[in-house]
């Protein structure tokens, strides 16, 4: 064996140990980081306070392309931990769509945004 084919032994070996999601095309997306979730509903719940779509990182998008998507949002929000995840799960797991819901407690996305209009 050649010395780019032990470099592509080992590239393939090292990517088993990150994090990944496979995507309904058999392919991977490596790097998926609870850090950049929490980041993210961060990001929505400014958004939301502002009457402004919400961003859509990387990792987001691909949870949307993920084969299994239960499986995949269960490891990229462990433990159940679906409070901080700003869209419906059961649209995400469903359908595969993202659809915004409100991270105002009791309070859905319509009446917090009529509130701000005020």
């Amino acid at each position: 064996m050649g010395l780019r084919g032990n470099l592509r032994r080992l590239e393939r070996g090292a990517r088993e140990d990150l994090a990944s999601l496979i995507l309904e095309d058999g392919s991977r997306y490596y790097n998926p980081e609870s850090g950049e979730c929490f980041l993210h509903a961060c990001a929505c719940i400014r958004a939301g306070s502002k009457g402004e779509p919400f961003p859509g990182p990387e990792t987001i998008k691909a949870l949307t392309r993920a084969r299994h998507l239960s499986a995949a949002l269960n490891q990229l929000y462990p433990g159940g931990s679906f409070g901080v995840f700003p869209y419906e799960v059961e649209a995400l797991v469903e359908r595969g769509e993202l659809v915004p819901r409100s991270l105002v407690a009791g309070r859905e996305l319509g009446e917090v945004l009529e509130d701000l209009s005020e």
